[in-house]
């Protein structure tokens, strides 16, 4: 199966056949569909047109040109039904809680049966949430880093437009540093913050970390495991279960 998951920056596409291992690709969301799969590289990308595509994501519009660009493919989209009976929680309205959030969180609960996590998406904004007792908890939604940066510079009229490097200065003696240091620690403090407050609620939760700046940021959160398929893996769980529940129905 191909998997194609909108990203608001990046989207990733995917083929695996045990939905445990994936052969993948970033590109930016903005690049047209039509254009990637036309394309030589990779192989994987090379439809056959009985081949049978899950397509998710965050981007509407990106969503409506992938349909468009996908006619004569069998394409599937995941049921948020599928997901909370999956994965019970209260969030309200329901249908808001975005794709990769459900995604990361059906991973972490077929990954870690029976144990509480907490999941940390490091994308273009940062979401920090807790699975625990097997239910959703909730979360918290941060801006993310390079977001964060550039609403420094286009919200003010002198600072420059900058890009984080780690490890950050204490403070800083010059106004880079100076931005390098406020954003680091802000995010810092942040994370182990959250981290803290839900294992005060939830003392043996595991951190987990994905997302495109997780390399980064890992060795900067104690005691947590990066899993970069995360958002993959819970995509092929959704799928395999929904697929499972309509062979049933039938």
């Amino acid at each position: 199966m191909i998997f194609i998951a909108v990203g608001n920056t990046r989207t990733l596409l995917a083929r695996s056949d045990d939905g445990h291992h994936f052969e993948h690709i970033s590109m930016a969301t903005g690049t047209p569909p039509a254009s990637i799969l036309q394309g030589q590289d990779p192989a994987f990308l090379h439809l056959d047109e009985d081949e049978t595509v899950a397509l998710g994501g965050v981007v509407p519009s990106a969503l409506a040109a992938w349909r468009a660009a996908l006619p004569n493919h069998r394409v599937y989209e995941p049921d948020p039904k599928t997901f909370w009976n999956a994965v019970p929680g209260n969030y309200q309205p329901p249908e808001s809680l975005g794709f990769d959030r459900r995604c990361c969180l059906l991973g972490a609960a077929r990954n870690y049966p029976q144990q509480d996590s907490i999941i940390i998406d490091m994308g273009t904004a940062i979401t920090i949430d807790l699975l625990a007792d097997g239910r959703f908890q909730g979360g918290r939604i941060l801006p993310g880093i390079a977001l964060t940066l550039h609403s420094l510079h286009l919200g003010t009229a002198l600072l420059p437009d900058i890009r984080l490097h780690l490890p950050a200065p204490l403070w800083g003696n010059d106004t880079d540093g100076a931005i390098q240091s406020g954003v680091f620690h802000l995010f810092a403090d942040a994370l182990r913050n959250a981290i803290t407050a839900y294992q005060e609620v939830f003392p043996n939760a595991q951190v987990l970390i994905t997302g495109g700046d997780a390399t980064t940021w890992q060795a900067h959160i104690p005691d947590s495991h990066h899993l970069p398929d995360l958002l993959l893996r819970g995509f092929s769980e959704w799928m395999r279960d929904q697929v499972a529940s309509t062979t049933k129905a039938l």
